[in-house]
């Protein structure tokens, strides 16, 4: 079984994709609901999660508060470097992203950049306010944390509704 990626690697792995392809949309906001969508399609996808931390629900959607707090000197403005850590061998800080060998990881992350990039980050947050989605369950429910089976359910149901 696939271990989870830390989240860092994989908010720097959207990162990446982004600065590659100079977008100037990649706000802490979209970055974090992206998180949510490649989370969920990996599960639904691969019966693991993509990611080590658990989403909370958030006013506006699922967040990792690990990444809010790294991100939130961006305010709504577009990332524009990534986020470094600890290496505990040179002990610099470093920006690490998920290994490109993880071919099931980025398999899913083209699948996800496909499917919401060209969709701003108010409503990627709307799409994961919809009535049955994990964040509206978690709210619902009063949980502090959005479910990992409630996440793979509901996206292993998207997997089966025809787009």
């Amino acid at each position: 079984m696939m271990a989870a990626f830390k989240a860092r690697h994989v908010a720097n792995s959207l990162l990446q994709r982004g600065f590659k392809e100079a977008r100037s949309d990649m706000s802490p906001m979209k970055i974090q609901k992206l998180m949510f969508y490649l989370n969920g399609w990996h599960l639904a996808m691969h019966g693991t999660r993509a990611i080590d931390i658990s989403f909370e629900p958030w006013r506006f959607g699922p967040v990792v508060p690990l990444i809010y707090d790294d991100l939130k000197c961006f305010g709504s403005s577009s990332v524009n470097r990534y986020i470094s850590e600890h290496d505990p061998v040179s002990g610099e800080m470093k920006p690490y992203v998920v290994n490109s060998a993880c071919e099931a990881f980025y398999e899913v992350l083209d699948i996800v950049w496909e499917k919401y990039i060209g969709i701003n980050a108010i409503n990627l947050s709307a799409m994961t306010h919809e009535p049955g989605s994990p964040w509206d369950q978690a709210i619902k429910e009063g949980l502090s944390e959005i479910p990992e089976d409630k996440t793979q359910a509901y996206f292993e149901a998207l997997a089966r509704t025809p787009s």
